[in-house]
């Protein structure tokens, strides 16, 4: 009778330590995976930002072509498939998202300063960043910018998204409750912020000084 106490007393710590292994390793491999795919998104993130900024290069920096590139951007986080009903589908959630807040671009540089140092009239009338002949120009810095005409000319965009989490558990964890997402679909939904930055060349004059910044951001 003596000799079975034993096997009970490590039988029943066994249990017990099962209970407690098994959730904890269990959060750990549910962690591992939603990183997997918050690397991938942030991936795909940094590619959105370089597609925005590409769009406002050529557009004179107007930010609703620049939200179109970011959208065209974020796609891979909204469909696997190629066809075009998926791809017309995930365009038309893409484009609710950042229309909704879940993405959104911010001017870093040239600001509102850089334009006072270096507008010019263009052929219409219309006062512009020169975009042309830049290697001919003069290479001062101006007065109220600290820039040239040529960093003048480079545009520094900033891109915010949050990320919606799908792993259980994990999602409430590390995410932040996203109220929009979540009275779009009915249940809780809990997203991570994810920030890239991009630098592109102008590749037309900026003429609108309302769509720069009064001051250089943060990180410009």
């Amino acid at each position: 009778m003596m000799a079975r106490y034993p096997q009970r007393t490590q039988r029943g710590q066994a249990l017990i330590e099962s209970v407690v292994v098994i959730p904890v390793f269990g959060a750990l491999l549910l962690g591992i995976f939603q990183m997997g795919l918050f690397y991938r998104a942030k991936a795909v993130v940094d590619y959105a930002a370089l597609e925005a900024a590409r769009s406002g290069a050529t557009q004179f920096a107007d930010m609703d072509a620049m939200r179109a590139g970011l959208v065209r951007g974020v796609l891979p986080l909204y469909t696997h498939d190629t066809n075009n009903s998926a791809l017309a589908e995930a365009f038309a959630k893409a484009q609710l998202d950042v229309r909704t807040g879940a993405g959104s671009i911010e001017i870093i540089s040239p600001t509102q300063a850089a334009f006072d140092d270096w507008k010019v009239k263009q052929f219409d009338g219309v006062e512009a960043i020169p975009n042309d002949s830049l290697s001919f120009r003069s290479d001062r810095v101006g007065t109220r910018s600290g820039l040239t005409v040529q960093d003048a000319n480079l545009l520094k965009v900033r891109v915010t998204y949050k990320y919606p989490l799908i792993v259980p558990v994990i999602d409430r964890m590390i995410g932040t409750f996203d109220p929009v997402r979540s009275a779009a679909s009915g249940r809780a939904v809990y997203s991570l912020r994810i920030d890239a930055q991009a630098s592109v060349p102008m590749q037309t004059p900026i003429r609108e000084r309302g769509l720069l910044p009064a001051a250089a951001g943060r990180g410009g």
